[in-house]
């Protein structure tokens, strides 16, 4: 359905809403091009020229030295690290589509439930008790999710005793582990809407056909509701995707050991140790030691953190490019049918 209807477009009044909407859609897509032109402009200056102030708009002696350093990223980071680059991106990945394999099939089989499987109050009830994470800052829950952490399946300092026992409930330490990034994230509220509202628009005739030919529930949500269900599956994987691949403060608090790090804790410190070079720095970057001119000249400077931040991007990148199809597709809303 057009934003505007075809009807009347050539009025000037409607001709000017639809030139500013277009303006402001505009105005947002270069707002959200911005960064994206500065870390690739940036990373193919000079040191000295992405240090500058005020900056450039374009490198005026333009080098790839900083792109140089992709082919010693691994000896870098295992010098500041202790492990090679490669492994923090593996780690990545294991957190990444441990967390997707999870929480797609939990949060969409919740949402066919209330959906489909359960009516009246008690879907009304479910539906609320689902979505009433949304109504908390994710800061809320931060501190009661690290207790989880430490003391699974129980959000608390310590576990409480077994009922007229002085034993404690067993307990397992998932902290510091792959697991403390995956289960956390075995649910999401907002994906729950996207599946909820698409599973919603499937008429409910198919569904009973099927039942009375003898299907069981399970069998009609994988041979008639998932193969239907593919573009919202495909939305929510990207932004599952997205989200955990690009996830910092959470593994900060719960990842303490540098083997199972993901990359983005990796490129921080990579980061922290530019600055603690100095070659970060103006004034330091520019001095008379020798050490630091070299490190600056090699990249390892403002122009080498924004190669490190692309190549940070790029997996997010590709799968967009897997999952463009549907993704342009959108969501399809019932009230907009």
């Amino acid at each position: 359905m057009s934003l505007f209807p075809t009807v009347g477009r050539k009025q000037l009044g409607v001709r000017i809403s639809w030139w500013l909407v277009v303006a402001f859609l505009a105005f947002g897509v270069f707002m959200h091009l911005v960064p994206f032109y500065i870390m690739i402009t940036t990373s193919i200056k000079p040191a000295t020229e992405a240090m500058a102030m005020p900056p450039t708009l374009w490198p005026r002696q333009p080098t790839f030295a900083a792109w140089g350093l992709v082919l010693k990223l691994s000896d870098i980071a295992k010098s500041v690290l202790s492990q090679p680059l490669s492994k923090y991106f593996l780690n990545s990945m294991i957190m990444t589509f441990g967390t997707m394999i999870l929480s797609i099939p939990v949060t969409s089989l919740a949402a066919y439930a209330v959906s489909k499987l359960i009516k009246g109050r008690a879907a009304k009830n479910l539906f609320i008790f689902f979505i009433g994470t949304l109504m908390l800052p994710g800061i809320v829950s931060l501190i009661p999710s690290f207790l989880l952490t430490r003391n699974f399946p129980f959000p608390l300092p310590v576990a409480p005793n077994i009922p007229g026992t002085d034993v404690a409930f067993p307990t397992l330490r998932i902290w510091n582990t792959y697991w403390a990034v995956i289960i956390p994230a075995g649910f999401s509220a907002g994906n729950f809407l996207l599946f909820k509202g698409y599973f919603d628009g499937i008429p409910d005739s198919i569904i009973n056909a099927a039942r009375v030919d003898g299907g069981s529930e399970f069998n009609i949500f994988r041979r008639i509701i998932l193969p239907m269900s593919i573009p919202v599956y495909a939305v929510v994987a990207y932004f599952t995707f997205g989200a955990t691949w690009d996830s910092y403060l959470w593994p900060l608090v719960v990842i303490q050991d540098s083997a199972i790090a993901p990359l983005t804790l990796a490129i921080r410190r990579i980061s922290d140790a530019f600055g603690a070079a100095g070659t970060t720095n103006p004034l330091t970057a520019v001095g008379a030691s020798a050490g630091i001119s070299e490190l600056v000249s090699q990249g390892l400077s403002w122009n080498g953190l924004m190669v490190l931040g692309l190549l940070q991007a790029i997996p997010t990148f590709i799968f967009f490019i897997i999952a463009r199809e549907y993704l342009l597709k959108g969501v399809k809303i019932q009230g907009l049918k």
